[in-house]
């Protein structure tokens, strides 16, 4: 199956120690998940002590490639290296999971690792593999330009990237297929586009410029005979550059959902229209819906 299950719904509420999704229902969805044969779990940790909370609910009998970002600094925090603080972080890791190694190591390669440090960096997570503490190093990256510096420096085992209906971005500019051609694990994140797209005809007022796009987009779905939801997951699904597209879920219930929305053989280059190369609209960061 192509679906990995992100969990930052699970993440703890830092100095709270309280839960967006309560303990009981974590294990039930990563029950779910191991049952409905989902065999990837991303697990970025937005607070020290998130991944504890997935360590205690791993179901004994499945058995997850495990991708992991651990709670760091920021990279330009100027307290050690990022090299370290990721070593470090990662026997955290393995300690909150009581693994003995995980499938990959991930790091967000931000503008301030694009550089020497970046390249220290990139070292440090081969040592790593070589003490066989991590089977793939793992890239999340936002922009085209962080890929291209990436690939100028290494082999990436995998590369966590945005892909929806709206972003395109790195499918049209051909970085997909040279992925692939690199034998690059692909991993696909913000499918849904933060829920932009599970509701295309009621748009908060930030995405009004892409009210003729959307309404177009709701027509084509209702021709197809398809919801937002199957539309949204089935175009990253079905292109063949795509490894595992991430999906974060709250419930057992949503997550059953999920799996039940995937269908076989969707076409498409019939999404290509509805693409958007607008950064404002595509780039979470970018977004002000708060005015």
């Amino acid at each position: 199956m192509k679906l990995g299950l992100g969990t930052v719904a699970f993440t703890a509420q830092s100095g709270k120690h309280s839960l967006s999704v309560p303990v009981e229902s974590v294990r039930e969805i990563l029950n779910l998940a191991g049952q409905a044969g989902i065999g990837l779990v991303d697990a970025a940790a937005e607070h020290e002590d998130s991944l504890s909370v997935v360590g205690r609910c791993l179901p004994a009998q499945a058995s997850f490639k495990l991708v992991v970002r651990p709670y760091l600094l920021s990279a330009d925090s100027g307290v050690s290296s990022y090299a370290d603080q990721l070593e470090q972080g990662l026997l955290d890791t393995l300690q909150a999971l009581s693994q003995p190694r995980i499938y990959a190591l991930k790091t967000r390669l931000s503008p301030a690792l694009m550089n020497r440090q970046g390249e220290r960096l990139i070292h440090r997570l081969e040592a790593l593999k070589k003490q066989e503490l991590i089977e793939k190093t793992a890239f999340s990256v936002s922009q085209t330009e962080a890929l291209d510096w990436l690939l100028q420096h290494c082999q990436p085992d995998i590369v966590q990237l945005p892909l929806s209906v709206l972003d395109q971005r790195f499918l049209h500019n051909g970085h997909l297929s040279l992925l692939k051609s690199r034998q690059v694990e692909v991993h696909a994140r913000d499918v849904f586009l933060q829920g932009v797209l599970l509701d295309p005809l009621h748009l908060h007022p930030w995405f009004w410029p892409l009210k003729k796009r959307m309404a177009q987009y709701h027509e084509f779905l209702v021709k197809e005979g398809l919801t937002p939801l199957e539309g949204a997951l089935n175009f990253v699904t079905a292109l063949p550059q795509v490894d595992y597209a991430l999906i974060g879920v709250q419930s057992r219930d949503q997550l059953s959902e999920m799996v039940a929305a995937l269908l076989p053989g969707l076409a498409t280059d019939d999404f290509f229209p509805f693409a958007s190369n607008d950064s404002r609209f595509v780039d979470p960061l970018q977004w002000n819906l708060y005015e």
